[in-house]
């Protein structure tokens, strides 16, 4: 099977690309070309409307790709009926010009025949029988979800250390974590390693399937469901949200069903005073596998 993949060179969006891949590739014989996204929106829509197609050796089967600016290069280098084209992710433009957008539920209330959704995000599945006493601890950054409070934050993680006797705690950032927090988290708390990504490269994947504790602050929503597809409990961090919005109401799910376990602060009754709790998730959840279900919607959809 030829898959033609465009990249927009963003992380997150790659990740569950990649995922989709590796598990197809346990069925299928695959060859894939990737291809990076270079021209400037206007440029690709122009060329669109054109309908001026880019120079390619060979007809893919599939053309794949996760992000907007995806969208228009990806139906662009369809020039064969028999080609799919597919959207990971909800793209903005043109929805009814794929043959299959696989999409987060909370992007869709009313669903087109050509959109399959999962929930939370599509990562790989990472299945552990043997964990080592290591806590991961993720932190994200200025979002426009939740509130980044430092202070408030790394009175969790220091709460959350206390917790645990014998574990080594890790921790990485993410390039939307302010310099400052980035900072105080090696001098105000007693953790065993920060990986600071912005400096260093060290796969977050290697902590991810080994660690027996994921903590992971809630405007994170990729790194989540990736924590919540590997063996171990995951738990989410406080974080206030201003407002509501698809992704707070994600979050609320999330613990309501006890996915994760997260963290809550509370008035002692009669006091003024505040104190923090943990709430455990249900561990007799299966391990997140919406990698599976999208992929098994793909070869359905697309058997030859």
């Amino acid at each position: 099977m030829k898959i033609c993949w465009f990249k927009d060179s963003k992380i997150g969006h790659e990740k569950q690309v990649h995922a989709i891949l590796d598990n197809l590739a346990l069925t299928q014989d695959l060859h894939i070309e990737e291809r990076y996204i270079n021209n400037p929106f206007w440029l690709e829509l122009f060329l669109y409307l054109l309908k001026i197609k880019p120079k390619q050796n060979s007809i893919p089967d599939i053309i794949i790709g996760a992000g907007s600016k995806t969208t228009i290069p990806m139906l662009r280098y369809k020039i064969d009926s028999k080609t799919k084209v597919i959207s990971v992710m909800k793209p903005q433009f043109f929805e009814s010009k794929f043959d299959l957008i696989v999409a987060p539920r909370h992007d869709y209330e009313v669903v087109p025949d050509n959109v399959f959704k999962y929930i939370g995000s599509v990562a790989r599945v990472n299945i552990n029988p043997e964990l080592e006493d290591i806590g991961l601890i993720v932190v994200g950054g200025i979002n426009k979800h939740f509130d980044f409070d430092e202070d408030y934050l790394i009175s969790q993680i220091n709460f959350v250390i206390s917790l645990f006797s014998g574990i080594n705690w890790i921790v990485f950032n993410s390039r939307r974590t302010p310099k400052s927090f980035n900072e105080r988290i090696e001098k105000n708390t007693s953790i065993e390693k920060f990986i600071d990504v912005t400096k260093n490269f060290e796969p977050l994947n290697d902590y991810l399937s080994k660690a027996k504790f994921k903590f992971v602050t809630p405007d994170s929503v990729n790194m989540i469901f990736e924590s919540l597809s590997s063996s171990g409990e995951t738990y989410l961090f406080d974080m206030h949200a201003p407002r509501e919005n698809k992704i707070t109401k994600l979050i609320d799910e999330v613990k309501k069903n006890k996915y994760a376990g997260y963290l809550e602060e509370k008035n002692l009754e009669n006091t003024e005073i505040n104190t923090m709790s943990l709430n455990k998730p249900n561990t007799l959840h299966d391990t997140f596998r919406e990698v599976e279900k999208v992929v098994y919607e793909i070869e359905k959809r697309f058997k030859e």
